[in-house]
């Protein structure tokens, strides 16, 4: 009978795993003013009550990367650089680099002194604006050969 109990506990924990999506986490992007070449700012806000560096990094690049970003400004509005059908196709290198500990660190910088915590009916959103390198961004994912180059376009 323990061997059974056993038995059954790890296979529902296989099964569990098998099909656990990675969840990200619940967040907003607007654009934030235009940051110097090659970079983009803008302003993520988390529905937490706080939220790490981190999870900011790694949201503000979800969002850039999946999403876009519409400002007040004209310029500052950036279409997302892939499709949303992208991240299910390449979703094991997208676990991986759009993590808390993931490669998308490198492409993420907090501005200093742009921390806020809102309080809504439903709890809290905490926000702070990112300045996101979209250049070398780009060039990272063009390399890693999940979303095409500007130039197979021509």
């Amino acid at each position: 009978m323990k061997r059974f109990s056993t038995f059954m506990l790890m296979l529902i924990m296989v099964c569990f795993s098998a099909f656990a999506k990675k969840d990200y986490l619940k967040y907003d992007i607007t654009g934030a003013g235009s940051g110097t070449e090659g970079t983009c700012l803008v302003k993520v806000f988390i529905y937490k009550k706080s939220a790490s560096d981190a999870q900011f990094k790694a949201a503000a690049v979800h969002g850039v990367i999946f999403r876009g970003f519409n400002g007040t400004e004209s310029r500052v509005n950036q279409p997302a650089l892939t499709t949303p059908d992208t991240e299910a196709q390449y979703q094991e290198f997208y676990d991986s680099f759009i993590d808390e500990k993931g490669e998308c660190q490198n492409y993420a910088e907090i501005v200093t002194g742009s921390y806020e915590r809102i309080k809504t009916k439903k709890g809290y959103k905490v926000g702070v604006i990112v300045q996101v390198n979209r250049k070398a961004l780009r060039a990272s994912l063009e390399k890693a050969r999940v979303i095409k180059s500007l130039n197979s376009i021509f």
